[in-house]
């Protein structure tokens, strides 16, 4: 009989134990694992839109204020690529030049492509019958800023197909030899000059 009282009196303190009513019924209940918010599903996440480059020709003339935070651009980073508008040309059609500059390092970089600091070449054999310089006005400069792996375009200039003078630039200019003639064109702005020529034909 001790035996079994002994039973009774264990069943009983755990029943108090696990019932515990000195407990009120509205005592705060502890939050379900389940309901605490992730904090991390909430953080902001990151876009994945990349920013866009700048990829729009720039023109000669007016400048970009926000250029000036950019690092200079080393000559080695820089490619200048001359262009015509054509290959050929026949009559007295004038010819349109341009170039293209591109930066083909790694990380944005600005220089002076006004204007101001351009030039314009072009030779028939060894003998240079134009420069853009010789007669060039109302120059200015224009600081750009290059991104990376996107080339810009100046806004073609025409030649009207005489030799410049700055002796010479009010009146007019002695026409050069056509009739299938080769010219080569080259450009500088500043330091950076093109490593290519464009060559084309004066029929």
């Amino acid at each position: 009989m001790l035996g079994l009282g002994v039973l009774v009196l264990i069943a009983a303190l755990v029943a108090l134990l696990v019932w515990r009513p000195w407990e009120g019924a509205d005592a705060p209940q502890s939050p379900a694992a389940s309901e605490t918010p992730d904090a991390a599903s909430e953080a902001p996440q990151p876009s994945e839109t990349p920013e866009p480059t700048q990829s729009q020709p720039f023109t000669p003339i007016g400048g970009d204020p926000s250029a000036a935070a950019s690092a200079p651009c080393e000559p080695e980073q820089i490619r200048l690529t001359p262009q015509t508008d054509r290959s050929i040309y026949s009559g007295d059609d004038p010819v349109r030049l341009s170039f293209t500059i591109e930066n083909t390092g790694e990380a944005a970089c600005a220089l002076n492509a006004g204007t101001s600091v351009q030039e314009y070449e072009i030779r028939t054999g060894d003998e240079v019958v134009y420069r853009w310089t010789d007669c060039a006005t109302d120059v200015s400069d224009n600081v750009v800023a290059l991104q990376p792996g996107a080339p810009q375009s100046t806004v073609p200039i025409e030649w009207d197909r005489t030799r410049s003078s700055s002796d010479a630039c009010s009146g007019e200019g002695q026409p050069v030899t056509a009739g299938g003639a080769a010219y080569w064109l080259s450009v500088s702005v500043g330091e950076y000059t093109s490593q290519d020529e464009r060559q084309f034909i004066l029929e």
